[in-house]
Protein backbone atom coordinates (compact mmCIF):
# COMPACT_ATOMS: atom_id res chain seq x y z
CA UNK A 1 0.00 0.00 0.00
CA UNK A 2 1.26 3.39 -0.93
CA UNK A 3 2.05 6.01 1.51
CA UNK A 4 -0.91 8.22 0.32
CA UNK A 5 -3.27 5.38 1.04
CA UNK A 6 -2.41 4.52 4.10
CA UNK A 7 -2.38 7.68 5.84
CA UNK A 8 -6.01 8.16 4.26
CA UNK A 9 -6.56 4.87 5.80
CA UNK A 10 -5.39 6.46 8.97
CA UNK A 11 -7.48 9.87 8.40
CA UNK A 12 -10.65 7.68 7.83
CA UNK A 13 -10.48 5.23 11.37
CA UNK A 14 -9.88 8.56 12.88
CA UNK A 15 -13.20 10.55 11.85
CA UNK A 16 -15.09 6.61 12.72
CA UNK A 17 -13.21 6.46 16.11
CA UNK A 18 -14.45 10.47 16.96
CA UNK A 19 -17.97 9.79 15.96
CA UNK A 20 -17.92 7.04 18.34
CA UNK A 21 -16.23 8.87 21.25
CA UNK A 22 -17.61 11.61 20.74
CA UNK A 23 -21.76 10.18 20.35
CA UNK A 24 -20.45 8.14 24.24
CA UNK A 25 -18.59 11.23 26.22
CA UNK A 26 -19.43 14.50 24.04
CA UNK A 27 -16.92 16.86 23.07
CA UNK A 28 -15.17 17.88 26.67
CA UNK A 29 -15.39 14.39 27.93
CA UNK A 30 -13.59 12.94 24.61
CA UNK A 31 -9.85 12.71 24.67
CA UNK A 32 -7.37 12.24 21.52
CA UNK A 33 -5.67 9.41 23.22
CA UNK A 34 -8.92 7.31 23.54
CA UNK A 35 -10.15 8.29 20.00
CA UNK A 36 -6.21 7.52 18.78
CA UNK A 37 -6.51 4.12 20.89
CA UNK A 38 -9.80 2.97 18.99
CA UNK A 39 -8.28 4.27 15.47
CA UNK A 40 -5.42 2.09 16.45
CA UNK A 41 -3.28 5.13 15.46
CA UNK A 42 -0.17 7.59 16.99
CA UNK A 43 -1.60 10.29 18.95
CA UNK A 44 0.28 12.75 16.96
CA UNK A 45 -1.98 11.56 13.87
CA UNK A 46 -4.42 13.88 15.54
CA UNK A 47 -2.63 16.91 14.15
CA UNK A 48 -1.45 15.97 11.59
CA UNK A 49 -4.80 15.35 10.07
CA UNK A 50 -7.01 18.06 11.88
CA UNK A 51 -4.68 20.25 13.29
CA UNK A 52 -6.53 19.75 16.56
CA UNK A 53 -9.50 17.96 18.50
CA UNK A 54 -11.61 20.68 17.15
CA UNK A 55 -10.61 20.35 13.67
CA UNK A 56 -11.36 16.59 14.62
CA UNK A 57 -14.83 17.53 15.46
CA UNK A 58 -15.30 19.71 12.32
CA UNK A 59 -14.52 17.08 10.30
CA UNK A 60 -16.61 14.30 12.17
CA UNK A 61 -19.80 16.34 11.77
CA UNK A 62 -21.15 15.00 8.39
CA UNK A 63 -25.00 14.61 8.69
CA UNK A 64 -25.21 12.76 5.51
CA UNK A 65 -27.68 9.88 6.92
CA UNK A 66 -29.84 12.50 8.87
CA UNK A 67 -30.26 14.34 5.30
CA UNK A 68 -31.18 11.27 3.85
CA UNK A 69 -34.08 10.34 5.68
CA UNK A 70 -35.41 13.33 5.33
CA UNK A 71 -35.08 13.40 1.39
CA UNK A 72 -36.65 9.81 1.67
CA UNK A 73 -39.34 10.69 4.00
CA UNK A 74 -40.57 13.62 1.95
CA UNK A 75 -40.57 11.53 -1.27
CA UNK A 76 -42.46 8.32 -0.14
CA UNK A 77 -46.04 7.84 -1.17
CA UNK A 78 -48.12 8.21 1.74
CA UNK A 79 -50.38 10.77 4.02
CA UNK A 80 -48.48 13.08 6.28
CA UNK A 81 -49.73 11.43 9.01
CA UNK A 82 -48.21 7.92 7.78
CA UNK A 83 -45.16 10.05 6.91
CA UNK A 84 -44.83 11.35 10.33
CA UNK A 85 -44.95 7.75 11.74
CA UNK A 86 -41.50 6.88 9.54
CA UNK A 87 -39.99 9.66 10.33
CA UNK A 88 -40.22 9.30 13.67
CA UNK A 89 -39.51 5.29 13.52
CA UNK A 90 -36.47 5.79 11.40
CA UNK A 91 -35.13 8.07 13.38
CA UNK A 92 -35.70 6.16 16.92
CA UNK A 93 -33.55 3.40 15.24
CA UNK A 94 -31.21 5.87 14.25
CA UNK A 95 -30.83 7.32 17.66
CA UNK A 96 -31.23 4.06 19.66
CA UNK A 97 -30.80 0.95 17.83
CA UNK A 98 -27.32 -0.55 19.03
CA UNK A 99 -26.35 -2.23 16.61
CA UNK A 100 -26.80 0.01 13.82
CA UNK A 101 -27.37 3.41 15.45
CA UNK A 102 -26.08 6.47 13.82
CA UNK A 103 -23.24 8.17 15.41
CA UNK A 104 -23.84 11.45 13.76
CA UNK A 105 -27.34 11.82 15.11
CA UNK A 106 -26.60 10.66 18.87
CA UNK A 107 -23.55 13.26 19.05
CA UNK A 108 -26.90 15.98 17.89
CA UNK A 109 -28.60 14.46 20.58
CA UNK A 110 -25.93 15.03 22.92
CA UNK A 111 -25.39 18.92 21.90
CA UNK A 112 -28.75 19.12 23.35
CA UNK A 113 -27.46 18.39 26.56
CA UNK A 114 -24.19 19.45 26.38
CA UNK A 115 -23.09 22.19 23.86
CA UNK A 116 -19.39 21.81 22.44
CA UNK A 117 -17.51 24.25 19.82
CA UNK A 118 -19.17 22.46 17.19
CA UNK A 119 -22.66 23.56 18.04
CA UNK A 120 -23.17 26.48 15.60
CA UNK A 121 -21.58 23.53 12.85
CA UNK A 122 -24.23 21.52 14.48
CA UNK A 123 -27.12 23.19 14.44
CA UNK A 124 -26.88 25.16 11.07
CA UNK A 125 -25.96 21.30 9.23
CA UNK A 126 -28.16 18.98 10.93
CA UNK A 127 -30.80 21.02 14.04
CA UNK A 128 -32.07 23.52 11.62
CA UNK A 129 -33.04 21.80 8.74
CA UNK A 130 -34.59 18.77 10.74
CA UNK A 131 -36.71 21.59 12.57
CA UNK A 132 -37.51 22.66 9.31
CA UNK A 133 -38.67 19.53 7.70
CA UNK A 134 -40.57 18.68 10.82
CA UNK A 135 -42.43 21.75 10.44
CA UNK A 136 -43.41 21.11 7.55
CA UNK A 137 -44.41 18.07 7.83
CA UNK A 138 -46.50 19.18 10.69
CA UNK A 139 -47.99 21.79 8.56
CA UNK A 140 -49.89 19.09 6.38
CA UNK A 141 -51.48 17.48 9.54
CA UNK A 142 -52.54 20.93 11.17
CA UNK A 143 -53.57 22.50 8.15
CA UNK A 144 -52.68 26.49 7.94
CA UNK A 145 -54.83 27.96 10.31
CA UNK A 146 -52.19 27.60 13.31
CA UNK A 147 -49.67 30.02 13.63
CA UNK A 148 -45.55 29.66 13.12
CA UNK A 149 -45.12 29.57 17.08
CA UNK A 150 -47.43 26.76 17.56
CA UNK A 151 -45.95 25.00 14.61
CA UNK A 152 -42.73 25.20 16.61
CA UNK A 153 -43.29 23.70 19.36
CA UNK A 154 -45.66 21.09 17.90
CA UNK A 155 -41.83 20.37 16.48
CA UNK A 156 -39.91 20.83 19.65
CA UNK A 157 -42.47 18.70 21.47
CA UNK A 158 -42.05 15.66 19.05
CA UNK A 159 -38.44 16.10 19.18
CA UNK A 160 -38.31 15.98 23.01
CA UNK A 161 -40.42 12.65 23.16
CA UNK A 162 -37.91 11.39 20.65
CA UNK A 163 -34.36 12.68 22.61
CA UNK A 164 -35.99 11.97 26.01
CA UNK A 165 -35.39 7.85 25.35
CA UNK A 166 -31.46 8.93 24.58
CA UNK A 167 -30.60 10.94 27.32
CA UNK A 168 -32.46 9.54 29.81
CA UNK A 169 -31.24 5.50 29.14
CA UNK A 170 -29.16 5.18 32.29
CA UNK A 171 -32.61 6.48 34.61
CA UNK A 172 -34.62 3.99 32.64
CA UNK A 173 -32.55 1.14 33.10
CA UNK A 174 -32.37 1.82 36.64
CA UNK A 175 -36.35 2.41 36.61
CA UNK A 176 -36.90 -1.13 34.86
CA UNK A 177 -33.64 -2.64 34.68
CA UNK A 178 -34.98 -5.39 31.99
CA UNK A 179 -35.17 -2.44 29.78
CA UNK A 180 -33.03 -3.35 26.12
CA UNK A 181 -33.49 -0.87 23.17
CA UNK A 182 -33.54 -3.73 20.62
CA UNK A 183 -35.62 -3.79 17.79
CA UNK A 184 -38.73 -4.35 18.99
CA UNK A 185 -38.70 -1.92 21.74
CA UNK A 186 -37.90 0.80 19.41
CA UNK A 187 -40.74 0.26 17.51
CA UNK A 188 -42.75 0.48 20.24
CA UNK A 189 -41.49 3.42 21.33
CA UNK A 190 -41.70 5.26 18.20
CA UNK A 191 -45.60 3.75 17.48
CA UNK A 192 -46.16 5.50 20.91
CA UNK A 193 -44.95 8.89 20.15
CA UNK A 194 -46.36 8.83 16.80
CA UNK A 195 -49.75 8.02 18.12
CA UNK A 196 -49.53 10.69 20.91
CA UNK A 197 -48.11 13.14 18.80
CA UNK A 198 -51.11 12.40 16.52
CA UNK A 199 -53.82 12.83 18.97
CA UNK A 200 -52.19 16.06 19.87
CA UNK A 201 -51.91 17.60 16.22
CA UNK A 202 -55.33 16.23 15.14
CA UNK A 203 -57.25 18.24 18.40
CA UNK A 204 -55.01 21.15 17.45
CA UNK A 205 -56.24 21.12 14.11
CA UNK A 206 -59.64 21.43 15.15
CA UNK A 207 -59.32 23.62 17.70
CA UNK A 208 -57.22 26.50 15.76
Amino acid sequence: MSIVGASEQTRERLLTAAREVFSECGFQGATVREICRRAGANVAAVSYHFGSKDGLLAEALHFESLRLLQEANACAAACPEVRLGLFIRDFMHMLLDENNASSQCRIMARELADPSPGLDKIVREAIAPLHDFLARLVREIVGDKVGDAELRRCAYSILGQCSFYHHSHPVLQRLHPELRYDSKEIEAIAKHIADFSLHGLKYLGKTA
